[in-house]
């Protein structure tokens, strides 16, 4: 398959965690967190650059020492808790061509999910390019969730009476095996055309459908304890 254009692979990690302390740095059966993500992306067939976006010199330290590339340290304010990962990203591209680096797509990775392989990334991208139609196309990484949450019901305030928050009628055939797929992002994988980009989700946003173990998020100690665990048992 022949790709059209550089793709610019994004690890995005800030130094404040608060729920899990410096988790992008924390070992994990025997690196740091962050390394399992970058050597993945750097064994990725389509990559061609890695970079670590981060507010953190100790980051920083990490990053480069596993091959990343860390050009500048991302501002203070656009690393707070409820900073846009969105604006995080256009004030990088705008950084990067100041530099005269200019590439064609991004490939947004998250620290967090270390049992992400460059097999799932190579496989995201090459879906993404085959079945693309138009430069606003994205694709996000997601895992099967079970399909009875359509179920789910509310009650109207006025009058008391049960309703379904998806519209379904359950007056018809509502067994299970009828229902539809139901998905929801993992957070491991997501990519954009970088020119005008805007964000990942929207009217032509695909969808990379990961399994439950390789969509593993880590943040808190137990999701840690668990990933190291599997990691461990694999080794075994």
């Amino acid at each position: 398959m022949a790709l059209h254009g550089k793709i610019l692979a994004i690890i995005a990690a800030r130094g404040g965690s608060k729920g899990l302390p410096h988790k992008n740095i924390l070992d994990c059966a025997g690196k740091p967190l962050i390394a399992w993500t970058i050597d993945a992306a750097r064994k990725s067939k389509f990559i061609d650059t890695v970079l670590v976006s981060t507010d953190s010199h100790k980051i920083a330290d990490v990053a480069l020492e596993h091959g990343a590339w860390v050009p500048f340290l991302r501002p203070s304010e656009l690393a707070e808790d409820e900073s846009s990962i969105v604006d995080v990203i256009k004030d990088l591209l705008q950084r990067m061509r100041l530099l005269n680096y200019n590439f064609d797509y991004l490939l947004l990775l998250q620290p967090t999910s270390p049992l992400r392989t460059s097999v799932h990334i190579d496989q995201a991208i090459e879906k993404y390019f085959s079945a693309k139609t138009s430069e606003l196309d994205t694709l996000v990484s997601v895992k099967r969730v079970n399909s009875k949450m359509l179920w789910v019901l509310g009650e109207a305030a006025d009058s008391g009476y049960v309703f379904n928050h998806y519209g379904l009628d359950l007056s018809g055939d509502s067994r299970r095996q009828s229902l539809p797929g139901c998905f929801m992002p993992n957070g491991a994988i997501y990519l954009a055309k970088a020119d005008g980009f805007e964000g990942f989700y929207g009217g032509q946003t695909r969808s990379y459908v990961m399994d439950e173990i390789s969509s593993m998020d880590i943040d808190y100690q137990d999701d840690l304890d668990r990933v190291v665990a599997y990691i461990e048992k694999q080794d075994e």
